[in-house]
């Protein structure tokens, strides 16, 4: 009886190649963890909604604050919630620009703004004070139309904007 650390003669017709015997081996190896790695970030929300996606930012006189993702999909809903503390009742001018204009597609905009235009490659949004209001949130649901870092800014009434990016997956 042979013993069972020496080597059994090749099979005929099998060559073996051990650089493709040890690509494989450390595929295996590192791709198991690799694929959990991939997974986990997506179910934390580094590829689109999640808890390292969705953040918060406010301007300096803390009268604007953008809840947003940071991450996103090209061709899929992103919201963008924008509240406006401490308003009176005096007409709100607020202007969303920076390179949103240019890479995003605004399909829903809430509640509806007395007037909407463009200007200077801003978007503007006019609400006229019905009655005396605290805070004031505008939604506005849009689609990405191109991949990359986008920066936006939003000002309201010529006071301190923010400015915040988000970066969208192909």
């Amino acid at each position: 009886m042979a013993n069972a650390k020496e080597k059994s003669p090749p099979l005929p017709g099998v060559k073996q190649n051990h650089a493709a015997l040890q690509f494989e081996y450390n595929a295996r190896r590192f791709g198991f963890v690799l694929l959990l790695l991939i997974i986990a970030a997506a179910l934390l929300g580094l590829f689109s909604g999640g808890y390292f996606s969705e953040t918060t930012k406010t301007n300096p006189t803390h009268s604007v604050q953008v809840e947003y993702q940071r991450f996103g999909r090209l061709q899929s809903a992103v919201e963008l919630k924008i509240t406006l503390t401490g308003q009176s009742n005096a007409p709100l001018t607020l202007r969303i620009g920076g390179e949103y204009m240019a890479r995003t597609q605004t399909d829903n905009i809430w509640p509806q703004p007395d007037e909407m235009h463009s200007e200077g490659g801003e978007l503007v949004l006019v609400y006229q004070a019905a009655k005396p209001r605290k805070d004031f949130t505008v939604w506005l649901y849009t689609n990405p139309d191109r991949p990359g870092k986008t920066v936006t800014t939003v000002t309201v009434n010529n006071q301190p904007g923010l400015s915040f990016w988000q970066f969208i997956y192909p």
